[in-house]
């Protein structure tokens, strides 16, 4: 894989990541979802992968990083909102 095609690959991934953040961050802060709830699942989630697939090490960091990402935003909003 050339550089060119990496950080293709690499920006279209970080993309969807903070996608899939804001598009939480909407949900929760109209009362849709419960963040902190979804937050725990996804470790969850993460921690019952199999790792029968060499890939699977890196989707297992990945959705624990987003986890914890999510719940550092949630921080974020509230500490700016003085509810912190």
């Amino acid at each position: 894989m050339s550089a060119e095609e990496f950080n293709e690959l690499a920006g279209r991934i970080e993309g969807l990541a903070i996608a899939v953040g804001f598009l939480v961050a909407e949900l929760e802060d109209n009362g849709v979802i419960d963040g902190p709830r979804y937050c725990v699942s996804m470790q969850r989630m993460a921690g019952k992968l199999s790792f029968d697939r060499p890939h699977l090490v890196a989707t297992q960091r990945t959705l624990r990083e987003l986890a914890s990402s999510i719940d550092q935003a949630r921080n974020q909003r509230r500490g700016s909102a003085g509810l912190i």
